[in-house]
């Protein structure tokens, strides 16, 4: 799969972007996450990844 138009292996484990999220640390974070091209509520992070996805993943970053 594509994560941020990086190509990217995954473990066999993940299986849905709430998974995803978890192996790559983000799960606590604020994020929005589109998959291929659209954007993703929060209760449907159980939506199912495949290694043919485009996985966008924005993070929230305070400051001031």
């Amino acid at each position: 799969m594509f994560i941020n138009g990086n190509k990217m292996e995954v473990p066999d484990h993940v299986k849905t972007i709430e998974s995803l999220l978890i192996h790559l640390g983000l799960q606590e974070k604020i994020v929005v996450v589109e998959q291929n091209g659209v954007i993703l509520k929060k209760e449907n992070y159980s939506t199912v990844v495949k290694s043919t996805d485009y996985i966008e993943i924005v993070t929230f970053v305070g400051g001031g």
